[in-house]
């Protein structure tokens, strides 16, 4: 794994206004951490031959960002700036995201496109970015997640695939996915609970053999609850002695927006009321993308639980939900 944190932690004054370390493990191209000496910046270099084709990237600048690329006699170079330190942590998982997917690319022409990729994938998490924190609702969204991976770690399943099948971090469409089946959960704490579905493609099975749907249901009080930083300092203490874990756990609540300077905010507490766990079938009450005309697309719904009941699993176990 390519630490880029360490490499600008290590990077030492030279005199020159860019300081630039080779990242030895891209073996096929030039690729750079920099510091701006002069501004305490970070940025990212890789040098591109003259001719090489570079794909067009839909955003240049975007929040905390700015993509450049220059052009010199007989050389290119692109440069990924960070703008904003309060992003240091994210750009720096962000790069290593880019370096990892050219690890084995063969061509800069790949590499490039493999490049470009990954920055549209990330703009979408950086365009979401608060720094007042998290919302509510986004706070229940993570603590619905969070339960869900409590109970898989309770029973006893590999953290590393679980982690690996955690894609609510990367803004998919489904909050996990083992191989071809998916899991979609909500946490509510209304006192008439619903489900609230935010884009048709949440509850559209294509592309998988089985998709389940898990909700929970709370209701707030004052104290003797879990907060969404109990949960998460529960979850750092069972997987403590898993330090590469605990370190892409740490990552993935970066990836939401969980940061260390916010957590005054998440110490509202919840009582579990009950959990539902529904297998989504073709008669199930939702909307997908073939119900809906041409142009339309982002359909947020919510469905009410007694139009759900004859699709409940009677079943406490989620290791036999996947299996």
């Amino acid at each position: 794994m390519i630490d880029i944190k360490a490499i600008w932690a290590n990077q030492i004054p030279t005199g020159d206004i860019i300081i630039k370390t080779r990242i030895d493990e891209i073996l096929n191209f030039k690729c750079y951490a920099a510091t701006n000496h002069i501004t305490g910046s970070h940025l990212y270099i890789m040098d591109i031959s003259r001719n090489t084709i570079i794909p067009e990237f839909k955003s240049f600048k975007f929040k905390g960002l700015r993509i450049e690329i220059f052009d010199f006699n007989n050389t290119k170079e692109l440069n990924i700036y960070l703008l904003d330190n309060q992003l240091k942590d994210i750009f720096s998982l962000f790069i290593e995201n880019i370096l990892q997917d050219i690890l084995n690319c063969v061509t800069e022409n790949e590499a490039l496109i493999r490049t470009s990729n990954v920055v549209l994938k990330w703009k979408k998490l950086f365009d979401t970015i608060n720094f007042q924190g998290l919302t509510l609702e986004r706070q229940k969204g993570l603590i619905g997640e969070l339960l869900v991976f409590n109970s898989f770690i309770d029973e006893d399943f590999s953290i590393d695939n679980l982690l690996e099948s955690w894609t609510g971090p990367d803004f998919e469409d489904k909050d996990f996915v083992f191989n071809t089946k998916g899991l979609e959960v909500k946490f509510t704490s209304s006192k008439t609970p619903k489900i609230k579905i935010s884009s048709e493609r949440q509850l559209d099975t294509q592309n998988l053999s089985e998709l389940y749907l898990i909700l929970y249901v709370a209701e707030e009080v004052k104290d003797s609850g879990f907060s969404l930083n109990s949960l998460i300092e529960q979850i750092r203490s069972k997987i403590l002695n898993h330090h590469k874990a605990l370190k892409f756990f740490n990552e993935r609540l970066l990836l939401i927006g969980y940061f260390e300077d916010d957590v005054e905010n998440y110490n509202r507490q919840y009582a579990l009321k009950n959990s539902y766990k529904y297998l989504i079938s073709d008669n199930f009450p939702r909307i997908i993308s073939s119900d809906l005309a041409l142009g339309v697309f982002n359909t947020s719904y919510s469905i009410e639980l007694s139009a759900c009941e004859s699709f409940l699993i009677n079943t406490k176990s989620f290791l036999k939900l996947i299996n």
